[in-house]
């Protein structure tokens, strides 16, 4: 019987509203994974909800690293999604040096902003070191936004043309990671896709999936734990990408369905079955 895969999964954990930690860990578990977690942060809730309380474990991260270091523990994949400061993106940068192996897959969402600005408490000076951990990783999973913030445009919202997503493959590949998703890709034509460039077959493609108005917290936490799993069970690099998105947009239509506060994040749970059918 082939060993279980482990993977390390490098989020804040919010305890309500359904992204980073509370998204990926149920997800790539329920595709038969052993999920690691390393919680940069405890969040109350996460930061689209006034009031919200935090715990910082910056300074708790390398003594985690050492005794993991201790204990010889290896991982198959490490997955690093929302950081919150340049200190924690360069403790990331340690972990990837100590754990990443010759065959240890590393995937990076590098979180930083959408819709054209940074999130809350990120701004100009934290894409260098997130362009360094991109640079360390065989997949990257940034947004429209966060691959402009990587190759220095300047950050827009609203729709893109295809010169532009083209452009931001081209810069991207730049880099170093091996296969680049751009995700939250907008023709203004009522669809909602990813672009995909993979440096091993020097392929780019676009897909696409119905696009269900509104802002839905999570989104991008959900599709890159589908991602991984699909990856990781086998799936070829586009057809993960396809499994991912599919999932994805199944949780966005069942969420808007649900009409429940689309900040508490998509109702992911009763698709998961789903999800393992795709990837297994």
């Amino acid at each position: 019987m082939e060993k279980q895969k482990k993977i390390a999964l490098i989020n804040d954990l919010s305890c309500i509203g359904r992204c980073s930690l509370t998204a990926a860990m149920p997800i790539i578990s329920a595709c038969g994974f052993e999920s690691v977690p390393l919680p940069t942060g405890i969040f109350s809730a996460h930061s689209e909800f006034d009031g919200f309380v935090r715990t910082d474990l910056t300074d708790k991260l390398d003594d985690i690293f050492n005794h993991w270091k201790a204990l010889d523990i290896r991982f198959d994949c490490i997955y690093s999604g929302y950081l919150a400061s340049y200190e924690q993106a360069e403790c990331v940068r340690r972990f990837f040096m100590d754990f990443k192996k010759s065959d240890t897959l590393t995937i990076v969402d590098p979180v930083m902003g959408d819709n054209g600005k940074f999130y809350s408490g990120i701004d100009g000076t934290f894409i260098s070191e997130m362009r360094f951990l991109c640079s360390m990783a065989d997949i990257i999973v940034p947004n429209v936004t966060e691959a402009q913030l990587l190759t220095g445009k300047e950050p827009t919202s609203g729709t893109h043309t295809l010169d532009e997503i083209k452009d931001l493959l081209f810069n991207l590949r730049n880099i170093g990671a091996r296969q680049i998703v751009i995700t939250g890709v907008d023709f203004g034509d009522e669809q909602i896709g990813c672009a995909v460039y993979d440096s091993i077959s020097g392929n780019a493609n676009l897909f696409f999936t119905p696009k269900v108005e509104g802002r839905f917290p999570g989104t991008g936490d959900v599709f890159a734990a589908a991602l991984t799993s699909a990856v990781m069970s086998g799936k070829q690099f586009t057809d993960a990408v396809q499994i991912a998105m599919g999932f994805t947009c199944k949780c966005v239509e069942y969420t808007d369905k649900m009409e429940t506060e689309h900040k508490y994040g998509l109702c992911f749970e009763p698709k998961i079955a789903e999800l393992i059918k795709a990837v297994k």
